[in-house]
C-alpha cells in the first residue's frame, strides 16, 4: 500500500489531513498521515516555528527513513503567509522578488525539491494559508457559528469577488486575519471550526475554488 506523509506546522492542517484528505485517498487505496514538525525534540511537542531549520530536520529524518522505500511518498502543507525565513531558509531574495503569491508558492516549491533529494517528495505552500480554504465558501462558517449571519455577510461582502487563493499575505489583511476581525473566537476555536468548516465545505468544492490547491491534490492522487 502506497503512503503519504504530510509535514505540517499546525494542528489544524493536521485535522484537515486527517478529515477530509485522509478518506479520500483510502477510496484509493492510499494511506496519508499527517506529521507536525517538532519544534522542541526533548519535550516531543511540535508545529509552528519561525525557523526553517524546524522543517528541514523533520523532512532529513523522514527521507532517511524511507529513502530505499519506493512506495512512500513525502510532502507538505505549510502557509505562504510567515514563511518560516530563520535559519538556512528556503525564502530567498529570488523568492521576494516576485510579486504574485502563486509565483512564490511555486518558486519555494521548486527550492524545496531542490534542497531535499528525495525522489518521492511533493512539496506544497498553502496560498497564502490555511484559512483561503474557509473564504472559498464563507457561508459554511455557519455550520460552527449558526448565530453570526450578520458577521458572516459583512466577511462575505470584505471579500468581495477576490478568490480565496488571492486574499493577500499581509498581516491585516490575511485570511485568519479576516475571519478573525468578523469572528473574534474564531482565534481560539479554528482547530475545530476550522476543520468542521473545511468539512462543511467538502474537498469538490475546495478543489474547484482554489486551483493551486487542487493541483496539490492532484499530484497526491497520480502516485
Amino acid at each position: 500500500m502506497k503512503r503519504i506523509f504530510v509535514v505540517v506546522e499546525g494542528q489544524t492542517e493536521e485535522k484537515f489531513v486527517k478529515t477530509l484528505l485522509s478518506p479520500h485517498f483510502s477510496e484509493l487505496g492510499v494511506y496519508i498521515e499527517a506529521q507536525l514538525w517538532l519544534t522542541n525534540r526533548k519535550l516531543g511537542s511540535g508545529g509552528g516555528g519561525k525557523s526553517f531549520d524546524l522543517i528541514a530536520n523533520h523532512l532529513d529524518r523522514l527521507m532517511s527513513k524511507y529513502e530505499h522505500d519506493t512506495e512512500t511518498f513525502i510532502s507538505t502543507m505549510i502557509d505562504l503567509y510567515a514563511f518560516p525565513r530563520q535559519g538556512k531558509t528556503i525564502y530567498t531574495d529570488e523568492v521576494t522578488r516576485l510579486r504574485s503569491g502563486k509565483d512564490k508558492a511555486i518558486c519555494l516549491e521548486r527550492l524545496m525539491t531542490e534542497r531535499f533529494a528525495y525522489r518521492n517528495f511533493i512539496p506544497y505552500v498553502q496560498l497564502h494559508e490555511y484559512e483561503a480554504l474557509i473564504l472559498a465558501k464563507p457561508d459554511a462558517l455557519a455550520k460552527y457559528y449558526p448565530h453570526k449571519a450578520a458577521e458572516i455577510e459583512l466577511l462575505k461582502s470584505e471579500i468581495g469577488s477576490t478568490e480565496p487563493e488571492e486574499i493577500n499575505d499581509t498581516p491585516a489583511g490575511a485570511p485568519s486575519k479576516r475571519i478573525i476581525n468578523a469572528i473574534p473566537k474564531y482565534e481560539k476555536q479554528k482547530t475545530t471550526a476550522g476543520v468542521i468548516t473545511a468539512q462543511e465545505i467538502g474537498l469538490l468544492f475546495l478543489r474547484d475554488r482554489c486551483p493551486h490547491f487542487n493541483d496539490w491534490v492532484t499530484k497526491l492522487e497520480t502516485i
